[in-house]
């Protein structure tokens, strides 16, 4: 659950800077990006650090799903909520996004899979 770990509390990092990411860029006045970026990011704050935290597997198999979809989310925001025209904020969303995504999966798949090998691969003779 090590790796799990880890890769939250860089979810968590990644959440952090979407929250401060409007602010960087000067771009308070694109509301929709403002907005979604501060939920958002605070929500990928939250769960990253809870995940990290956490002792219960399934809890942060969980929580890393959620970090998933947000990243999803973030993917495709800039298009939904229609800032795409607004280059920096669609690509710090796209960036973020992928990071929360990649991460967040990939940490909900490594809980529980230290040690375990596939069927058939036991190493017996």
């Amino acid at each position: 659950m090590k790796t799990a770990k880890t890769l939250s509390w860089i979810i968590a990092l990644a959440g952090l800077w979407e929250i401060v990411a409007p602010f960087i860029f000067g771009m308070t006045a694109t509301t929709a990006f403002l907005w979604d970026a501060i939920i958002v990011g605070l929500a990928l704050l939250v769960f990253g650090v809870w995940a990290a935290l956490a002792d219960d597997e399934n809890t942060v198999k969980y929580l890393n799903w959620i970090n998933g979809v947000l990243g999803l989310w973030l993917i495709i925001a800039p298009f939904v909520l229609s800032y795409s025209n607004a280059a920096a904020a669609m690509w710090n969303d796209i960036v973020i996004g992928l990071v929360a995504l990649v991460l967040g999966v990939w940490a909900a798949l490594s809980v529980g899979s230290h040690g375990q090998q596939p069927m058939g691969h036991g190493g017996q003779a």
